[in-house]
């Protein structure tokens, strides 16, 4: 009898921590929002009248060129190093990777020949391969023409001053002097195993 008076004191317990813990996790009830009082202007609010002023025509320009702002930049071209060469038969080979737009000219073609290949580099730069004698160094220029100003033309009519107008793209672009912004690297060409 012991046990059992035991058995159902603890079967109590059990079943009041049950009650109570599922009585706690009941959702409270929400009272009822209080109401709102709607206040009902009695004068409408004084409209300030713009003072009128002399109309000026608004004059419409022709768009910017896409990249206008940095094109007109020297090109970012460093020197090679020689031991980034490449050895094709015994010949080293450089690969300067340039954006659209940058012309090339080797100043000393007898030491060195470079040629678009017509490659591109994964951020999609052009490859310009050089290759040359052995152990030798040798300067290329590069040149961005597309910032020479020589297709654009100043019209007030169509770009604000400052501009030229460029017609093939029909948009304005800054004008510059007829020198393009060029740079001279050193191209190093290395030598090859044996």
């Amino acid at each position: 009898m012991k046990n059992r008076f035991y058995l159902l004191l603890v079967l109590l317990a059990v079943v009041s921590m049950i009650v109570s813990a599922c009585a706690s996790a009941a959702p409270a009830t929400q009272a009822a929002p209080a109401p709102v009082e709607e206040s009902v202007p009695t004068q409408a609010p004084p409209v300030e009248q713009a003072a009128p002023t002399d109309a000026q025509p608004v004059q419409n320009f022709a768009p910017a060129c896409q990249g206008a702002t940095s094109s007109c930049a020297a090109p970012d071209i460093k020197d090679t190093v020689a031991s980034d060469r490449v050895c094709v038969k015994k010949v080293p080979y450089q690969y300067i990777f340039v954006d659209d737009g940058v012309a090339f000219e080797v100043m000393e073609p007898d030491k060195l020949i470079c040629v678009d290949n017509g490659g591109r580099s994964s951020d999609g730069k052009r490859a310009i391969e050089c290759h040359g004698t052995e152990a030798w160094s040798s300067q290329v220029k590069f040149t961005n023409t597309a910032c020479s100003g020589a297709a654009l033309t100043a019209d007030a009519t169509k770009c604000q001053e400052g501009l030229g107008y460029d017609a093939a793209a029909n948009c304005c672009a800054p004008l510059t002097s007829t020198d393009s912004p060029s740079v001279t690297i050193t191209v190093n060409m290395g030598e090859c195993p044996n």
